[in-house]
């Protein structure tokens, strides 16, 4: 014991190990069809391993040692006794023994404490006080109360049902959501972050302040395959935050640039993060139809963060790169081979293969990539090999106890009626209006994402109140997605803005001004939602004609809230012109030629005026 409590590199050794083998399993599930009872133990039982044997041991503090291997062994002993009795379970989960109960109060436990390593304090929090709801809701008054239920019918609905920890949701984890997260560490190591980052700027980097219009399509291209706004901010800032105050560009702004950019890659098909795989099961809308809808709010939010960040260089003068550092053509196009994963994962999503499928072959492809640029050098292939296996599972394990914890969340709601008592509260609080209904949802999103990952906030979020945005009358797929947007965009809303905070990281600035002006980059993200619940053509529910109007429209109008916000648009504009580009922006909310017409008139109108000022000024 005392050779393992102060053996912190054979601890990570061994948790290395341990994640390469819970990556291999994951790949060959796709064919070998392990039982999923089997397979969802298996797996739960991995991550809390990976969680609490990862954790580097302090050898001065042999107490917090013991008491991680104690927490490691109860957690896999509890998944353990799952995938072993399951069906007996299943069985007399109406009549558990106390043992069940014992093994399945402790997997909570467990589970919470996890969470609260992985995700943060605020899904820990969120989950004990649905749990505490669950257990006393009993003595509250009024619609507020539940049924007081017993231990056994607690612990059979969580431990065991499928909308508790071993549920859906952890299904979905230990499926594709284990592949893609796997892709991504594969893409990693084989050098496709840095190819989405030189062409960007190779795009951009004539253009004025071309480094901080680089980091929008930089993170939007490494976004499509990774589930974090924080991970795409570390890993495309390093590179793009110091060109970007290299050239003048303030720190905090530079920060909020890349975690605007960062945090809408979660919307960008064809992968969109862990969430949208979520929404498709939760739906039942095929995953190759989501992300046709989803591609033109992706485009529309990204070209209204483009526009923000252009008029911002703009207004504030900032120079062009130095050519001399900006990657060549020749290298590029050696580079675009890098993106072959990409396309497979397109193709065969959009040729209606399954998700897990297509992750696989993309992996594979991914695989021929480093074996074919390491195949000179054998032990550095297999080096890369155990890293991209490794990666992918401990990136995992954030993803997977959310879910877990989600899944008690879920519990909770279905079991007590809280769904039910959340609908009516809204239809009460918003009087029926379905706008003023949205309003409310999104605040309650926003809420959740501040400190839940995004799949979280938004299956929490979805379970309640989707049902009462539907009861009014609205498309139950466009709400799902407009939760999805709020839960993706909460990163980047104050005060806790975490993808802003870890950009302010790379920066040295101040974490509360880049976490405003992120909010204030990503405005025409809060404004897309209520665009396409109103007028369905964004999702390509119409003739062809029709939605190309309805993107180009909704391009203008985020155009326009870029404009607004940045003061800026042939030069400095006053207060009167940013008003009327905000009212031209919410004209185009509403589907109609009428609406489209007056904001676009308002638009024209202040365009004319800002060039003719401009012009005299020069003159």
């Amino acid at each position: 014991m005392d050779s393992l409590l102060a053996g912190k590199t054979r601890s990570k050794q061994i948790a290395t190990i341990l994640a390469i083998l819970l990556s291999v399993v994951h790949v060959l599930n796709i064919w070998l069809m392990f039982p999923s009872h089997m397979m969802r133990g298996f797996h739960l039982a991995f991550i809390l391993i990976l969680i609490y044997l990862g954790k580097t041991f302090d050898g001065k503090n042999k107490f917090k040692a013991l008491l991680n291997i104690v927490e490691l062994l109860i957690g896999a002993y509890c998944c353990a006794y799952y995938a072993l009795h399951y069906e007996d379970l299943a069985y007399r989960m109406n009549s558990l023994t106390m043992t069940d109960k014992v093994v399945g109060l402790l997997m909570i436990l467990i589970l919470v404490d996890a969470t609260w390593r992985t995700v943060g304090s605020g899904m820990a929090i969120v989950t004990s006080v649905f749990l505490i709801y669950m257990f006393y809701g009993h003595l509250l008054p009024g619609g507020l109360g539940h049924t007081k239920y017993t231990l056994g019918r607690i612990i059979g609905h969580m431990y065991i049902g499928s909308n508790g920890i071993f549920g859906t949701l952890l299904q979905m984890s230990c499926t594709y959501l284990a592949l893609f997260t796997l892709l991504g560490a594969f893409l990693d190591v084989c050098g496709a972050s840095n190819a989405f980052i030189n062409i960007a700027m190779r795009i951009t980097g004539r253009m004025q302040g071309g480094p901080a219009l680089a980091a929008v399509i930089a993170s939007c291209l490494f976004g499509m395959v990774n589930g974090s706004a924080v991970v795409n901010v570390v890993t495309t800032g390093t590179f793009t935050i110091p060109l970007m105050k290299s050239l003048g560009i303030e720190g905090h702004v530079a920060a909020a640039v890349e975690a605007a950019a960062s945090t809408g890659g979660q919307l960008m098909p064809p992968v969109m993060g862990t969430g949208a795989f979520i929404m498709a099961d939760m739906t039942g809308v095929p995953y190759s139809s989501i992300i046709v809808k989803a591609v033109i709010p992706a485009l529309v939010y990204f070209i209204g963060i483009f526009s923000g960040v252009f008029f911002y260089v703009k207004r504030e003068n900032i120079p062009v790169i130095d050519e001399a550092s900006l990657p060549t053509t020749k290298s590029i196009m050696k580079e675009f081979y890098l993106l072959a994963p990409m396309v497979v994962v397109l193709v065969l999503i959009l040729n209606n293969f399954s998700a897990s499928y297509s992750a696989f072959w993309a992996i594979t492809v991914a695989f021929a990539l480093i074996l074919l640029r390491d195949f000179a050098k054998p032990g550095q292939f297999v080096g890369n090999l155990f890293k991209s296996f490794a990666d992918g599972a401990f990136n995992l394990s954030g993803v997977a106890t959310g879910l877990a914890c989600a899944g008690i969340i879920t519990g909770v709601v279905t079991l007590t009626g809280l769904g039910n008592k959340f609908v009516n509260l809204v239809i009460r609080i918003s009087g029926g209006m379905p706008f003023l209904a949205l309003v409310l949802v999104a605040a309650a999103c926003l809420v959740l994402g501040m400190g839940l990952p995004t799949s979280a906030a938004y299956v929490i979020t979805a379970n309640m109140a989707v049902p009462a945005l539907a009861r009014m009358g609205l498309d139950r797929f466009a709400c799902h997605l407009f939760v999805f947007y709020f839960a993706v965009i909460a990163p980047v809303t104050p005060p806790v803005a975490i993808a802003a905070y870890a950009g302010a990281g790379i920066a040295n600035a101040s974490p509360n001004r880049a976490g405003v002006k992120s909010f204030i980059f990503a405005l025409p993200a809060f404004a897309m939602p209520f665009m396409f619940v109103y007028n369905p053509l964004l999702l390509c529910e119409g003739d062809a004609f029709s939605c190309l109007w309805a993107g180009v429209t909704a391009v203008v109008g985020a155009s326009a809230i870029g404009a607004c916000t940045q003061g800026f648009l042939f030069g400095r504009i006053g207060t009167l012109a940013r008003a009327a580009l905000g009212a031209a922006a919410f004209c185009m909310i509403a589907p109609s030629l009428i609406t489209d017409a007056v904001g676009m008139g308002l638009i024209g109108a202040v365009a004319l005026f800002s060039f003719m000022k401009a012009k005299k000024a020069q003159a």
